[in-house]
């Protein structure tokens, strides 16, 4: 299931150079293994973007095709008013289904085009029809709303007679193979501090909880303040330097030894710039609910929905606690827009009508998961792929009308002309 233990197995044996360690937990390895079936993907995508068809598309299609028939009624009619053949035949000319059919597919080809030149994938053209229709738009947190390149601000060791690098050391070797940007705030705090990473066994991962190893057969566990309570290690001797951290808007993290709370640290990552701008823009569009799921806690969430001036929030969700709330949304009649950047936004973004991966250090997962992917890191996208499906739609309509219109207003102009 989606809250099972995801293990990734990292050899004990191996030391890496810093360059090479933080290249490894900032995707290094990832891009450079991929470079190549990316461009590849994004061809894909770009590429079959032309058999996803939107609903009105195939309307278009069905109902061109039921106007057939009315090409060879109007070439009835005009040979019947003027026993002329030659004008009877030319009404064959006048079609509907054409003028319908290729103006649809040719206002959708040129919306998916125009997206891909500016960084954006469209997967389909069904997606920009849901994108226009969408009146909710969920956000994720660290990576989406905020930069996802945090830096440490406090740093309290609880421990009698440990000293901060030690601190430190026993955080990093749980963090040193994660990709997650709080695993990169310690390692570049590590590697600041010139700190050798002790040897340690295995990690293990624990989605939207933390991550543990063993460090000379002690357990080393670095999460949350939920994740500690889990594995019976109590946070009391710690509750003032938690809550000043909390107050001033940083993210937590624990790190225990065994069932003993070793230290905390707050971490500080501030929002992405036009993050804000963007949701104006989005309620412009005529976007009425912006919400935020997170895996944070709950004063956490509610400072960044405050400063973002988002219309509500929920906090300490898990993955499928995220897909669970898509579904709620979509029960009542909402059309929702989700958007993330990592592995547990995954369930969440093929929930949604529409899912969005959002920036350059989203997750391969995500990306797959998506519908749309923002290949920027620039928030006021999400609002211009929106208002470009809403202008897509308008002139499809616009299309439908014109079509429909000259061509019927054909034969009565040119049986009086001729």
């Amino acid at each position: 299931g989606l809250g099972d233990v995801y293990k990734r197995q990292v050899p004990a044996t191996w030391r890496l150079r810093w360059e090479d360690r933080l290249s490894l937990a900032g995707g290094g390895y990832s891009e450079l293994r991929s470079t190549i079936n990316v461009k590849h993907k994004i061809i894909k995508l770009v590429e079959d973007a032309s058999f996803n068809k939107a609903n009105i598309q195939s309307y278009a299609d069905t109902f061109s095709a039921q106007l057939i028939p009315l090409n060879f009624l109007l070439a009835g009619i005009v040979y019947f008013s003027t026993r002329n053949v030659q004008k009877a035949l030319s009404m064959l000319v006048i079609d509907y289904s054409c003028g319908i059919r290729l103006s649809t597919a040719t206002a959708f080809s040129a919306a998916i085009n125009t997206a891909a030149k500016n960084g954006i994938l469209i997967k389909g053209s069904n997606y920009l029809e849901e994108l226009s229709k969408s009146d909710t738009v969920i956000f994720d947190k660290t990576g989406t709303i905020t930069e996802g390149k945090p830096k440490i601000q406090t740093l309290q060791v609880l421990e009698k007679n440990m000293k901060e690098d030690e601190f430190l050391a026993f955080a990093a070797a749980a963090e040193e193979m994660s990709s997650h940007p709080l695993a990169v705030a310690i390692l570049n705090e590590v590697k600041n501090r010139g700190i050798q990473i002790p040897e340690h066994k295995d990690t293990e991962i624990k989605v939207s909880r933390g991550i543990e190893t063993l460090v000379n057969n002690d357990v080393i566990r670095v999460g949350s303040k939920k994740y500690m309570q889990e594995n019976e290690i109590y946070t009391d001797n710690a509750s003032d330097v938690i809550k000043g951290i909390l107050n001033r808007g940083e993210i937590l993290i624990c790190v225990a030894k065994n069932k003993d709370l070793i230290g905390v640290i707050g971490v500080s990552d501030p929002p992405r710039e036009n993050i804000k701008k963007a949701m104006n823009r989005l309620r412009n569009h005529g976007i009425d609910d912006i919400v935020l799921l997170t895996g944070d806690l709950r004063q956490q969430a509610e400072t960044i929905a405050s400063r973002m001036s988002m219309d509500r929030y929920e906090s300490e969700l898990l993955p499928e606690d995220k897909a669970r709330d898509i579904l709620k949304f979509q029960s009542i009649g909402s059309k929702v827009i989700m958007i993330g950047d990592g592995i547990n936004d995954a369930p969440a973004l093929s929930y949604a009508n529409v899912g969005i991966a959002l920036g350059s250090s989203k997750t391969d997962v995500a990306m797959e998961a998506a519908d749309v992917t923002i290949t920027s890191d620039d928030p006021l996208l999400i609002p211009g792929v929106v208002g470009l499906a809403k202008k897509t739609m308008k002139i499809i309509k616009e299309n439908f009308t014109m079509a429909i219109g000259i061509n019927s207003f054909a034969p009565v102009s040119y049986t009086h002309l001729t």
